[in-house]
């Protein structure tokens, strides 16, 4: 190799991303951490628990954080590797009111670092792929969005369906407007049954872009019989335009055989049977976005801003359930 060969590859290298993992034993973190030691652009510097985060962060070994902890911890954990001028992610949903995340947000901004939020569904790939096929208006102009999900994990004994939708579907609300934008307001359409073992609820919501309407079904239903890739948790997502849908058929686990997407438009269907649909996908997807937004200069893909709509939309979900009636998000 010559000398300006050898000279352009140590321009072109580029440094690893320094990874730090506090929290807990989660399956998560040991999958993200599986995800980043298999990655050369990424080094773990430290994995422990919180106990030794304020060490690790004097001896300025990590220039990025991933926090595993109980939702009420997150923000606190976040904020003091912020004043350490160091970046971090955090689960979904960071917080639980919209002041944690004002105050969270500012934070970042004061310090110039980055808050991720790990929303799992931002990363699957399908779901990527049929946002894709949404803005080359495959289907026209989409006017209804259909969201599904059903478990057949029963909620615990004291079942709370504000708490529930704050705590477990803020992502998938965060996921309505990765696809179709803001969210102006929520409405219940029903309820669950009452007796805290199988029912539903089932949300209505109309976006702030005109002509636009969705709703979101929330199931809990012990017999089904869900092949699961991490969880019994199966999720449907169906978009529908003015000249066809678009079908999202998986999740984390699988009800049915059906393809992971299917474009169904006026003169012709597609199936896109070779799209990766293994939920465990989505970690080393996590891991590059990180890289590309660091290292690269590329936006994140799940930002402070998408999952504080979820929040927002989770927010105004819990208040529809407790009140009976339509709730207004503010924009």
């Amino acid at each position: 190799m010559g000398f300006w060969q050898r000279l352009i590859k140590l321009e072109d290298r580029v440094d690893p991303v320094r990874v730090a993992l506090v929290g807990d034993d989660s399956n998560e973190r040991k999958l993200l951490e599986a995800a980043y030691l298999q990655n050369s652009k990424t080094k773990v510097v430290f994995s422990g628990g919180t106990d030794g985060l304020e060490k690790m962060l004097r001896q300025g070994a990590a220039e990025l954080v991933e926090i595993f902890a109980e939702v009420e911890k997150r923000v606190a954990l976040a904020e003091q590797c912020l004043e350490a001028g160091v970046n971090v992610s955090v689960g979904m949903p960071p917080a639980l009111t919209a002041e944690k995340i004002d105050s969270l947000k500012q934070k970042a901004e004061l310090r110039g670092k980055l808050v991720r939020v790990r929303n799992q569904l931002l990363y699957y790939h399908p779901y990527q792929k049929a946002r894709e096929l949404l803005e080359q208006e495959k289907i026209g102009y989409a006017t209804m969005l259909k969201l599904v999900v059903k478990r057949n994990r029963l909620p615990h004994k004291d079942f709370d369906r504000a708490n529930w939708m704050l705590e477990h579907e803020s992502d998938y609300l965060a996921l309505a407007q990765y696809f179709f934008g803001p969210v102006e307001k929520i409405f219940v359409i029903n309820g669950s049954d009452g007796n805290n073992t199988v029912g539903s609820m089932l949300l209505g919501f109309k976006f702030k872009t005109p002509h636009r309407f969705g709703y979101l079904l929330a199931d809990f239903a012990p017999e089904l019989q869900i092949r699961t890739f991490t969880e019994p948790v199966f999720r449907q997502v169906w978009m529908t335009g003015t000249a066809g849908v678009i079908m999202a058929n998986r999740g984390e686990g699988q009800l049915w055989r059906l393809p992971p997407l299917l474009l169904r438009a006026k003169n012709y269907s597609h199936t896109f049977e070779d799209l990766k649909d293994n939920w465990e996908d989505v970690y080393p997807a996590m891991v590059n976005d990180m890289v590309g937004c660091l290292r690269e200069h590329k936006p994140l893909v799940s930002g402070l801003e998408l999952a504080a709509k979820g929040i927002a939309a989770a927010l105004a979900a819990a208040a529809a359930l407790e009140a009976g009636q339509e709730v207004l998000i503010a924009q």
